[in-house]
């Protein structure tokens, strides 16, 4: 498994997904290259001799936006299939056992250490990513580091992240997310919030982020335990706070309540594919000390309009943890659990065998409280026979068109959580912070009460797909 970054990339470089681009503008130019690139599923991309910028000071994108990155990044077989893949995550979840950070005294990160009058965040190749931009953001591929007041344990998410000046950053976070619970307590305390901002790390590092762990986990204890080893990691003194060892760029410091400090943030394209949350005051992080290593690389992961996805191919920080709440809340004979669409959080399908009437019903339920808090997360939410793959959207909508009636089996109920990154937030809506949305509940199945009855499906069974298969092999030689 790798370690850092660079070994990341030396992976990649091995197996022929990496390419280098030099003379690219950090002011849109790298930003476009990278869209034109991951609309085409290209491979990783290494911006050097950056406009205005030495030699060395590089930029990493689109490394984990196909499947071979991502089982790099988390160590599975390059021959899983996805729903393979997240099913296999479950079961290591549910094997869970803490494997704490390990705290050294030194590492590459504190190759270069700057305080003070030093401190200069515009020293890195920063992208302004898209037009529409509010300015250079630094933080897309960010962890953002954090402790809760109260109880110690150490958090770390990605939250978006603008440059201010070059001391000084934008704190964006969505309402409920766990940066932002535990910034406000420190703010109720009359006190500023305690940041680290890593802005190039271990990809796994970078992918337990994105996941919605429980309350009290840490990810560093998490990344941790699908490593088998402990993360190192350096305490910054100012902070208090760890920091991975062989981070590429790191800023601490400190985040002072809204009141006293907060700045315009936004617009930002993002992952649903707008510039969905405006501009508004958020707040702000003064940075105390600015960490680098050597010849340093930003990692960025900018959102890209929709379908393309630039997040993990693989949906294991949505698809997997849903698959066991729904198990571990009771629910039986839960076959497959996939969420499609921008973000891996909108369009979740959930494959059972029904087993008693209202069955698909009681399981669409629990999957719409349990998702929900990012914007558009569980928007829609499907249930399908067990003879349907929910990793394969043409066959979830075959069983929509065919096995759901509109008038019996659609669902729609307000009132869930969304994010104010929610492009159908209205106006009105946006000004009283009513941060809600309906999710429509959708049963593909077939009719509990006469699925017996229901034509049969007009397909080859398997064992005679296979007999012929045997038979014909030289037909099916080389066809994919």
């Amino acid at each position: 498994m790798v370690n850092d970054l660079r070994e990341f990339l030396d992976e990649l470089e091995k197996r022929g997904k990496l390419l280098v681009v030099k003379n690219a503008d950090w002011d849109l130019e790298i930003g476009t290259i990278n869209e034109l690139v991951a609309e085409k599923q290209g491979p990783g991309l290494i911006f050097d001799e950056i406009k205005g910028y030495p030699k060395g000071f590089r930029v990493a994108t689109n490394l984990l936006h196909h499947r071979i990155g991502q089982k790099l990044a988390f160590n599975f077989s390059e021959e899983m299939t996805d729903l393979a893949c997240v099913e296999d995550f479950k079961n290591k979840i549910n094997r869970f056992s803490p494997i704490h950070p390990i705290e050294v005294s030194n590492g590459p990160v504190k190759e270069n250490i700057l305080t003070g009058d030093s401190i200069d965040i515009y020293k890195f190749p920063t992208p302004k990513w898209h037009t529409h931009d509010g300015g250079r953001y630094i933080g897309t591929g960010v962890i953002t580091i954090t402790r809760d007041p109260d109880e110690g344990w150490v958090n770390f998410g990605t939250y978006r992240v603008m440059i201010q000046d070059k001391t000084t950053l934008a704190f964006y976070a969505s309402p409920g997310k766990h940066a932002t619970i535990m910034r406000e307590k420190y703010w109720a305390k009359g006190k500023p919030c305690p940041v680290a901002m890593c802005f190039g790390q271990d990809p796994l590092l970078f992918g337990v982020s994105t996941i919605g762990l429980p309350w009290g986990m840490s990810e560093y204890d998490f990344a941790g335990f699908v490593k088998g080893k402990g993360v190192e990691v350096i305490m910054d003194e100012t902070t208090g706070l760890p920091i991975p060892a062989s981070a590429e760029i790191v800023a601490c410091g400190f985040s002072p309540p809204p009141e006293e400090d907060s700045r315009p943030e936004g617009p930002f394209g993002e992952w649903q594919g707008y510039y969905a949350s405006g501009t508004r005051n958020e707040p702000v992080v003064h940075i105390k000390t600015l960490y680098h290593r050597n010849d340093p690389i930003l990692f960025g992961q900018p959102p890209i309009k929709p379908p393309v996805n630039t997040w993990f191919p693989i949906p294991l920080h949505t698809a997997s943890f849903l698959w066991n709440r729904l198990e571990k809340s009771g629910m039986m004979d839960i076959r497959g659990v996939y969420v499609h669409g921008p973000g891996n959080r909108i369009i979740a399908v959930i494959s059972l065998k029904q087993r008693y009437l209202g069955h698909a019903k009681q399981v669409a339920t629990l999957a719409g409280a349990f998702l929900q808090g990012g914007a558009c997360t569980g928007r829609y939410i499907i249930t399908v026979d067990e003879d349907i793959d929910p990793s394969n959207l043409d066959e979830v909508l075959w069983a929509v068109c065919t096995r759901c009636d509109p008038e019996q089996y659609i669902d729609i109920v307000p009132g869930f959580l969304t994010s104010p990154l929610d492009p159908m937030l209205s106006p009105e809506k946006r000004a009283k912070k009513d941060y809600t949305t309906a999710k429509v509940f959708i049963n593909a199945c077939k009719p509990y009460h006469w699925k017996h009855e229901f034509p049969l499906v007009n397909r080859a069974s398997d064992e005679l797909r296979q007999k012929v298969m045997e038979k014909f092999s030289e037909v099916f030689k080389g066809i994919k």
